[in-house]
């Protein structure tokens, strides 16, 4: 009685914070179309008026293009970085993993202005900038989740695939392309989606690593509420929601190909 007697509490609660999380989320959206040329809820009229004039601007598309170049750069490294790292502490022990992957998670234990500043310094160092560095930088500050999501994937993996791969003649690389990778791949998959949408909406390490010439759209957009709090930026807001929604979309529409993704003839 006292397990079933707690569900309904859990549920409320989960509504409860939900709700907390996305009523700001939602007031911004609802305000963005108001006619009023500040921000206000609820809004006297509607138009469509703002979205129009966020579309039709090009440093919009400008700033968004530089967001979406960053996260793509940022969702590759960890990628690239997170796949052989997961297969590495799957091979270790069960202590010497669990610390590893405390050192190799780290980096979540520091606040994201630290890091930021961290990479400045670096790159002033060495005297570089751009949006790949930008990308690189926060590929690393989000690898993380990366990590913790292909791990998850290779908990589940049959560990008998891969030795009845090799009796089949298969070599390390087949092994690896042909049944390790599309076993990981909807991990790999949720990995990349997370580091994506952290990425392109990420503020901090991007304000500071980036000028006038490479802003992002999160930094164009902090930087507009200097002059005036306009529905305009609702709609900018808007568009982040969209982006997102878009991506978990394609990932959950994808994921259910993984299987077909490395087939052989």
């Amino acid at each position: 009685m006292t397990g079933l007697s707690t569900i309904p509490l859990r549920r409320t609660v989960t509504v409860v914070l939900v709700a907390i999380l996305a009523v700001p989320t939602i007031l911004v959206v609802v305000a963005s179309f108001g006619q009023s040329r500040e921000i206000a809820f609820p809004p006297t009229s509607f138009t469509l008026q703002w979205y129009s004039n966020v579309l039709s601007d090009s440093q919009t598309w400008t700033t968004l293009s530089h967001s979406l170049v960053a996260a793509t750069v940022a969702a590759l490294v960890s990628a690239l970085a997170g796949v052989p790292a997961a297969i590495g502490l799957s091979r270790m022990g069960v202590r010497i993993r669990l610390f590893m992957a405390l050192i190799l998670s780290a980096g979540l234990s520091a606040p994201p202005i630290i890091a930021a500043f961290g990479f400045y310094d670096v790159f002033s160092r060495l005297n570089v900038a751009g949006l790949l560095l930008l990308g690189a930088a926060l590929g690393i500050v989000n690898f993380p989740f990366m990590l913790w999501a292909v791990s998850s994937a290779l908990e589940d993996e049959d560990p008998e695939l891969i030795p009845a791969a090799a009796t089949l003649g298969a070599d390390p690389v087949e092994q690896f392309l042909f049944v390790r990778l599309p076993l990981i791949m909807p991990g790999v998959m949720t990995g990349t989606l997370l580091v994506f949408v952290l990425s392109l909406t990420d503020f901090v390490v991007s304000q500071v690593l980036t000028n006038v010439g490479d802003q992002t759209l999160a930094v164009f957009v902090y930087s507009s509420l200097r002059a005036t709090i306009s529905p305009a930026l609702g709609a900018s807001s808007a568009v982040f929601i969209v982006i997102a929604a878009a991506a978990f979309f394609l990932v959950l529409r994808f994921g259910r190909m993984e299987r077909f993704l490395f087939r052989r003839g």
